[in-house]
C-alpha cells in the first residue's frame, strides 16, 4: 500500500563507511515527526499504510532500511542473511537516520515507534540520550527466549561457531526467510 503523497528515498551514510536507505514523507505544517524503526527483514516500505495514518494525525514519519535489511548494504554476500558484525552497529544507522531527518528539515518533536528488533535498537537509542519526545514498542525484541535446558548449549554454539567459519549459518532447526 502506498503512503502519503510526497514520499522520498535517500541513501545515508553510517559512520562506518555503510550505505542505508531512509524513507520519509514529509508534511506541511506537520507538528512532529514520527521516527519509525522496523523490525528483521522489514522495509520502508511496509509502512507507508502507516505513515498515511500519521500524515492524517498531522506528523510527518521517516523509516531506515537497517543494514542488511532492505535495500541497505549487506555485510556479506548471501542476501538472505541479515548479519551485523555486533549489534551495536546499529546505533551507527540510528545516527545516520537522525542526521537525514535533520539534514531533511523533519519537524520536531521527535516521536519514536519502534518494533520488534527495531524496539531492541530504539530502546538503546533511548538509554543513550536519542532526543525523542515520547516513545513506543510493538513486540521489542528485548529477550529471544531459549529454553533453559539448551541455553547452555546455545551459549557453546555462539562462542565458537564463527571458530570454525560457521559464524554467519543460521542456528540449528532454522530455515530461511526472505528478506526483501
Amino acid at each position: 500500500m502506498p503512503g502519503p503523497d510526497g514520499g522520498q528515498a535517500h541513501w545515508a551514510m553510517t559512520s562506518d563507511g555503510k550505505r542505508i536507505r531512509v524513507g520519509s514523507w514529509p508534511l506541511d505544517h506537520a507538528r512532529g515527526t514520527v521516527l519509525l524503526f522496523p523490525g528483521r527483514t522489514e522495509y520502508i516500505e511496509k509502512y507507508g499504510v502507516t505513515a498515511r495514518e500519521f500524515a492524517a494525525r498531522g506528523l510527518a514519519t521517516m523509516s531506515v532500511d537497517w543494514r542488511g535489511q532492505g535495500l541497505a548494504d549487506r555485510l556479506i554476500d548471501d542476501p538472505l542473511v541479515g548479519h551485523v558484525e555486533v549489534f551495536s552497529d546499529y546505533q551507527k544507522d540510528v545516527a545516520a537516520m537522525m542526521r537525514a531527518a535533520r539534514e531533511l528539515g523533519l519537524p520536531r518533536p521527535y516521536f519514536l515507534l519502534a518494533h520488534s528488533m527495531g524496539g531492541c535498537i530504539g530502546l538503546r537509542a533511548v538509554m543513550e540520550g536519542l532526543g525523542v519526545q515520547a516513545a513506543a514498542f510493538t513486540g521489542p525484541m528485548w529477550g529471544i527466549y531459549i529454553k533453559p535446558q539448551l541455553r547452555f548449549l546455545a551459549g557453546i554454539l555462539a562462542r565458537n561457531m564463527p571458530r570454525f567459519g560457521l559464524g554467519h549459518g543460521l542456528p540449528p532447526a532454522r530455515s530461511r526467510s526472505p528478506m526483501c
